[in-house]
């Protein structure tokens, strides 16, 4: 339950108190008024009725006209609606009409009252007048010749109306006044009431962080004896208690720096699966708030089996447990070396389980790229010395006294070589690379793009030239970007003889470059290799910038290849802050394309 001030506890209530009496009083002021002026009205028209009921008599029904004259010339001497209705509830005489045009009387109110021998009154709106009317009706007795009827006085409430709306109104301002000078009189005895609480509260969260040098001494003198007792003993507890607090206070900050400086995720559960405590490495890894999730069930903020069964292992046995585990976090997939521990108390009860997690997911992924970087390497290389040795062992046995056999051994050894050369030269190139990238080294200068894809074109003419390839170059001749000149031309001739290679004789690459806008981003270059030659299958594209991945392992070895161009095409783009895209399918060519943003 959400908790307020008790300045806006006290305060409105005695506004409400205080709004809701006058309020009250004024209503029953009204109503009070309102009722004595009716009342004065009422006996005022029940006396007019009494002064004019016995000539009412005389004249009724033995001379209708002399009535109804009398009944006019009186209604308009008092300004009184006068109408005299008979037995019947027929209209005998009206002071302002006539009553031959007037409906049956018999059945308002007023009139049936008085039909009954008592006087009777009612306040409603008359349709004849056009107004409020408050109406008494009184019994006058028994005509000569007929049953008794009913003499009928009204007057226009109107006036009054208006005199009490504007008495409401002064009343009302008088009051609204009233409301506004209580509302600071009690805003004043409330804050006075409140303030002594503020500072004794204010005193008390200090202590509560610790804040011990600096204590709120409190003046009791305009306090309340209740209130003052209070702050004494609050006082009196602040100096008792300081040096406890500053101890307690240092002990847990050197835990808490302890606790959340640790690279290491930690994880304290107690017995019945609940969150005592998460670190902030933890909290990170499973995108969790520590504050958060304290006190919750672990079940419902870490779903991992594998965890769960340690945690039940070390509930159920009370030893501790070791092992690795794999943790999804979205997409990824995380090894985790765990460590489970009971956690006891003084009385060495067991009080829940301490989990220690460390991210090994980086170190596997490292060895098993060391691993298959390794097995690549070895496997390269491999192939042309052993292919040397070979051929020179052979050499050496006898080979060389057969002229054609030797010139043709020697041969294949310089190949051999210059393949075991040029993964070497590659390793390097790459190396090198990687080493610019880490350290940021990358010097990008404007240059014209045409002259640096003319200049990779001429450097694979011959190449091309052999298989009958034509290379078209489509760019703008005056197109700027900034680049490395040098990296680049690496990159484009790199996919330039992939592009020649892999494709059938007689056909065309194109190589072009292009800026591309980007609404609300930066623009970026674009540079493509495309090709018409035998594609690749999709299963192969993922990795088809890894060292040394061969999508056709014999084929790619009868090419020539190192298994490193576009593993260095990679990494040139991302020493450029971009990257390196495939389009491929099998029979209908490949584009490649590096994207560098300006």
């Amino acid at each position: 339950m959400k908790t307020r001030r008790l300045l806006w506890q006290i305060y409105p209530a005695n506004l409400l108190i205080t709004l809701g009496a006058i309020l009250l009083l004024t209503w029953f002021g009204s109503a009070t008024v309102r009722n004595f002026f009716f009342d004065q009205m009422r006996s005022d028209l029940e006396a007019r009725a009494h002064l004019i009921a016995q000539q009412v008599i005389l004249l009724s029904p033995a001379a209708p006209d002399a009535l109804q004259e009398f009944c006019r010339q009186a209604g308009r001497r008092a300004n009184t609606h006068i109408t005299v209705v008979a037995a019947d509830g027929r209209v005998l005489a009206d002071s302002d009409e006539n009553p031959l045009d007037m409906d049956n009387h018999g059945n308002r109110p007023e009139v049936m009252t008085a039909f009954s021998g008592e006087t009777g009154s009612s306040v409603r709106y008359s349709r004849t007048l056009g107004q409020n009317m408050l109406y008494v009706a009184v019994p006058p007795g028994q005509y000569d010749s007929g049953p008794a009827g009913a003499l009928r006085v009204a007057v226009s409430i109107t006036a009054m109306e208006k005199a009490l709306k504007s008495i409401s109104l002064q009343v009302l301002a008088a009051c609204l006044l009233v409301v506004v000078f209580a509302a600071l009189v009690s805003l004043f005895v409330s804050r006075k009431i409140n303030r002594p609480l503020e500072e004794m509260t204010r005193g008390a969260e200090k202590l509560a962080r610790g804040e011990t040098d600096s204590l709120i001494a409190i003046d009791t003198g305009t306090m309340s004896t209740e209130v003052a007792a209070l702050a004494r003993s609050l006082n009196h507890m602040a100096n008792q208690i300081k040096d406890r607090i500053n101890t307690i206070t240092l002990q847990r900050n050197e835990l808490e720096t302890f606790f959340t400086s640790m690279t290491e995720m930690i994880l304290a559960i107690d017995p019945r699966k609940r969150i005592i405590r998460i670190n902030r490495a933890a909290a990170t890894l499973f995108y969790l708030s520590p504050e958060d999730v304290q006190g919750k069930m672990l079940q419902g903020v870490i779903r991992n089996p594998d965890l769960h069964r340690m945690i039940d292992a070390v509930l159920e046995s009370a030893e501790k447990v070791e092992k690795d585990i794999i943790v999804f976090i979205g997409a990824e997939r995380l090894i985790l070396h765990t460590r489970a521990v009971p956690m006891r108390d003084a009385g060495g009860a067991l009080t829940g389980v301490l989990i220690v997690m460390n991210d090994m997911t980086r170190l596997h992924k490292l060895e098993n790229l060391r691993r298959d970087f390794v097995a690549n390497v070895s496997h390269e290389l491999r192939t042309p010395v052993t292919s040397i040795k070979g051929y020179v062992e052979t050499l050496l046995d006898g080979a060389m006294d057969n002229p054609e056999d030797a010139k043709r051994f020697l041969e294949i050894t310089a190949r051999q070589a210059a393949r075991l050369d040029a993964i070497i030269d590659d390793l390097l190139t790459l190396s090198r690379i990687e080493a610019k990238t880490g350290e940021h080294e990358i010097a990008r200068i404007r240059t014209n793009l045409y002259e640096v894809l003319e200049t990779t074109v001429q450097a694979c003419l011959a190449r091309a030239g052999e298989k009958n390839i034509r290379i078209d170059i489509r760019c703008d001749k005056h197109l700027q970007a900034r680049i490395n000149p040098n990296l680049i031309e690496q990159a484009v001739i790199n996919l330039l003889n992939n592009a020649i290679t892999y494709s059938p004789d007689s056909r065309k690459v194109t190589v072009g470059a292009v800026i591309e806008k980007q609404e609300g981003k930066k623009d970026r270059l674009v540079i493509t290799v495309a090709d018409e030659g035998i594609g690749i299958e999709r299963e192969h594209l993922e990795r088809l910038f890894e060292r040394f991945y061969r999508c056709d392992k014999g084929r790619s070895s009868a090419q020539g290849g190192t298994g490193l161009g576009l593993s260095i095409v990679k990494h040139i783009a991302l020493a450029h802050n971009g990257s390196v895209t495939v389009q491929s399918e099998p029979g209908r060519g490949s584009t490649f394309s590096i994207i560098i943003p300006q």
